[in-house]
């Protein structure tokens, strides 16, 4: 990365509903996120995806104040379809077959995602 990695108060400070998780947390998701951003990511992406890996993260642990995590602490994220009339719920399969599922699953991930097709691109080898 190009960037030093950012630390818990820019996390917050990018995504309030953060505030209220305890720093060691913060901390250890930023530096797990750091493991998924190289130098090879364009400068300014580079820390921003860092944050967004780690609020991804932190919502799939029920962390922070969005809906999303509210759904996560209660294990209901993931859910394709909900009836009520003689209750029928239907989950995506538990096994996650891909990266890009689990980064479909918020809207941090899905912005991580955004930014990972920009910085590194699928190459098609002949």
């Amino acid at each position: 990365m190009s960037l030093t990695p950012p630390v818990a108060a820019d996390l917050v400070s990018r995504f309030p509903a953060f505030a209220t998780v305890p720093t060691v947390t913060l901390t250890a998701r930023l530096a797990e996120a750091s493991t998924r951003v190289d130098q090879t990511w364009t400068s300014g992406d580079d820390g921003l995806a860092v944050l967004l890996y780690a609020a991804h993260l932190l919502t799939l642990d029920g962390f922070g104040g969005g809906a999303e995590a509210s759904l996560a602490a209660a294990g209901a994220l993931g859910f394709t379809s909900f009836r009520s009339g003689q209750l029928s719920l239907e989950r995506r399969g538990s096994e996650r077959t891909t990266q890009v599922s689990d980064l479909s699953e918020t809207i941090y991930g899905r912005r991580f995602l955004a930014l990972l097709r920009v910085n590194q691109p699928a190459v098609l080898v002949p």
